[in-house]
């Protein structure tokens, strides 16, 4: 908005400004030119007969007479009052007229040095038809340029806003890929901007509820099958052990659909704009090794290097750890005896790296395992909702880190590296 504001308070003080002065170069260049040549001949022949008339009669009656009758108005100044320059001085005295042009009108003066006078005979500018259309003419001239700067500024702005209309048109229709192509002379950028953030969230949004969706109706099926189906054994038998045993599955089908439940909470929470982060400077060095901690499992080694000895960071602690302890947990989940956890530092940006030496994400999985209940072949055999690279993507999202998955070399399984700016 600030680029439209400011284009469009310079547009309107150039276009008045320079037009402005514009015209008025003109006007006055024309109304130099507009001089009547036929009326400086007319008063320069009239001043001369009037001059050589007075000279020799002396009659300055008639100045008084003349007046009251004609537009040439007469008058008769001392020699001593008219102060001349030194180089017209001569001519002037020999009979030169000299011509003085002010807002008045013109006037033809002549000595008469007989009587050490000066006569002179003044002619009023009148303004004449042409002059007065030459002023409607510049006068429109004027407004019509002014329209038509506007006009040229604001038509990539209207062009803009009909490709907005257009877009959230198709967007509102369910296209919901639609995007407006941005342009960096755009006036209203930051409007296209957020509005393709819109779009990209509404769509994530939508898909993310399909998803889960999909995955619950999946995910609740089964438990709640098994669960209808231990509840009429428990209800059809009268024996006490074989209760107990379809007690403890009713039990464990229970603890299934609560930990479904409690991370589908925990993902919708995610995304609720009203959280408010509580951020705090964090060690991340003594911060992973808390997390390790909780991961003591005998078949998996965690080995842990810090290689930076400037490793805080400042983040909310409780999400931070919940990031971290899923993709902990994803790790062990899928190594077959070794996970390995780096923390660098490169320039501006902190990394942390976790890497398995299990089977590996395969190239054309990646971009689908951080979708929420997505689980590619190789997690299809172990428990789990497929939620975990999901959390930890937004989370990172969340504290503007990036999360991006690729190979290990040093384990030859899978590698999830966390880039902190």
């Amino acid at each position: 908005m600030r680029k439209l504001s400011i284009s469009l308070i310079a547009v309107v003080i150039v276009s008045i400004v320079g037009l402005g002065w514009i015209l008025n170069q003109i006007y006055f260049a024309a109304e130099q030119q507009n001089i009547d040549s036929e009326t400086n001949s007319s008063l320069m022949y009239s001043g001369d007969i009037l001059a050589l008339y007075m000279a020799s009669e002396h009659q300055f009656d008639f100045v008084r007479n003349w007046n009251a009758s004609s537009h040439f108005q007469l008058a008769i100044i001392p020699l001593e009052n008219f102060p001349v320059p030194q180089s017209l001085h001569s001519q002037f005295l020999q009979g030169e007229p000299l011509l003085l042009e002010s807002d008045e009108g013109i006037t033809a003066h002549y000595a008469l040095p007989e009587s050490e006078q000066v006569l002179a005979v003044a002619l009023p500018l009148m303004e004449s038809e042409t002059e007065s259309q030459l002023e409607l003419a510049l006068t429109l001239s004027f407004y019509a340029g002014v329209i038509a700067i506007i006009l040229i500024w604001i038509w990539p702005l209207i062009y803009r806003l009909i490709a907005l209309r257009d877009t959230a048109k198709v967007l509102g229709k369910g296209d919901l890929t639609s995007r407006v192509k941005l342009n960096r002379f755009s006036y209203i950028q930051d409007i296209e901007l957020e509005f393709n953030r819109m779009a990209e969230r509404i769509q994530s949004l939508i898909e993310d509820n399909k998803l889960l969706s999909r995955a619950v109706s999946h995910d609740l099926k089964t438990p709640l099958a098994r669960l209808r189906f231990g509840l009429d054994a428990i209800a059809d038998t009268d024996d006490k052990i074989q209760r107990d045993k379809y007690a403890k599955r009713v039990n464990r089908d229970m603890e299934e659909m609560e930990s479904l439940i409690e991370t589908l909470l925990q993902y919708a929470r995610l995304d609720e704009n009203r959280i408010q982060k509580k951020e705090e400077s964090i060690d991340l060095e003594s911060f992973i090794e808390a997390a390790i901690c909780n991961f003591d499992i005998e078949d998996i080694h965690i080995d842990f290097r810090c290689e930076t000895n400037r490793a805080s960071l400042c983040a909310d602690k409780r999400y931070l750890a919940m990031l971290v302890n899923n993709l902990l947990g994803n790790a062990v989940r899928y190594a077959k005896s070794k996970v390995l956890v780096s923390l660098q530092r490169g320039n501006a940006t902190l990394f942390l790296s976790i890497e398995d030496d299990g089977k590996g994400i395969p190239q054309n999985e990646r971009e689908h395992v951080v979708k929420p209940f997505w689980r590619g072949k190789t997690g299809e055999s172990k428990r789990g909702h497929g939620m975990g690279l999901a959390i930890a993507s937004r989370i990172a999202q969340w504290h503007g880190a990036e999360l991006s998955i690729g190979d290990s070399k040093a384990l030859g399984g899978a590698r999830v590296l966390l880039s902190f700016g």
